[in-house]
């Protein structure tokens, strides 16, 4: 079973408007809601593939109220913790110029709420889990909380998909998760480079950051495509030439792709394929989740992966 965890869930509110107007009246033409949070984001995406996932987090409030019950009717399996705080929400703002994204900060996560979480992973990982997980902290949690979670899934021998900012990844590794995504331009920063990075570049610091931490990368390197670096080759999925309707939430899409892919025992190239096949499927949607799984399957032919 695939397991994502979002700790800072959120309500994506998108409307629509003709164009912005700095302090002004701005009239929405239309606005609709939707489930968000990384880890959300790939369970629902899990979902269109017609795969199997079980989507963990906190929710609380309104917000966290109005998410379960637009889960419920994508039927995303869910097991979210009660909270005593307000699950926060976004505003994501789309006009002629583009999308302008507006984001809370999130509630307060108490200790017991905390353990709870740790409680379900505890019971429910084991060998045949893959554990997504994704996006950023709430309040109240330690910089070491995905730490202690990856300890726990390492107990249970589940395997772990970490994706999230290097504000956290930096305490998330003493456990070593399996595999960990990040931008060209976060490995720079890694290690203290100021400047873009060659493809060159990127396999050796990969390579390095693998031999101490973890068994392979997954990097996004802009408009170049995405690389899969293990500890004996590197992969390059190359872009296909699309003019996006989105961003947000293609990476999330992305990961999707990945994991199922996992789960189903695809080879390395298969799995990058089938994951930038979702990606790509997901950047001509404006909320960035495919509608289908056919929509999906209709860039499996066009993705190209090559050996580096």
């Amino acid at each position: 079973m695939i397991y994502t965890c979002t700790m800072n869930p959120a309500l994506d509110k998108i409307a629509h408007v003709d164009k912005i107007k700095l302090n002004q009246l701005n009239r929405i033409v239309h606005v609709e809601s939707d489930a968000g949070g990384k880890g959300i984001n790939v369970s629902r995406d899990i979902k269109v593939m017609n795969h199997e996932s079980i989507a963990v987090g906190f929710l609380g409030g309104s917000a966290g109220t109005m998410i379960r019950m637009l889960l419920t009717r994508e039927n995303v399996e869910q097991y979210m913790i009660d909270i005593l705080g307000n699950t926060r929400t976004n505003l994501k703002l789309y006009d002629e110029e583009g999308i302008s994204e507006f984001n809370e900060e999130g509630p307060f996560i108490l200790n017991d709420e905390m353990e709870a979480l740790f409680d379900y992973f505890r019971e429910h990982l084991d060998e045949k889990s893959i554990l997504v997980i994704s996006g950023s902290h709430p309040k109240g949690c330690g910089l070491d909380t995905y730490d202690r979670l990856i300890s726990i899934a390492k107990e249970n021998g589940a395997f772990v998909f970490l994706d999230t900012s290097l504000k956290y990844l930096k305490f998330s590794l003493s456990n070593h998760p399996d595999i960990v995504k990040m931008s060209a331009n976060e490995l720079a920063i890694l290690n203290h480079i100021d400047a873009q990075l060659s493809e060159e570049e990127i396999k050796k610091l990969a390579e390095s950051f693998i031999e101490e931490h973890c068994e392979m990368m997954c990097i996004s390197n802009e408009d170049k495509g995405i690389y899969l670096v293990t500890k004996n080759k590197m992969l390059h999925c190359k872009p296909l030439d699309l003019e996006f309707k989105s961003r947000v939430g293609v990476g999330d899409a992305f990961v999707a792709g990945f994991v199922v892919g996992l789960d189903l025992g695809l080879s390395d190239e298969e799995v990058l394929k089938l994951a930038g096949a979702s990606y790509a499927a997901a950047s001509q949607r404006i909320n960035a989740h495919p509608k289908t799984e056919e929509e999906i399957k209709q860039y499996l032919d066009h993705i190209v992966i090559e050996y580096k």
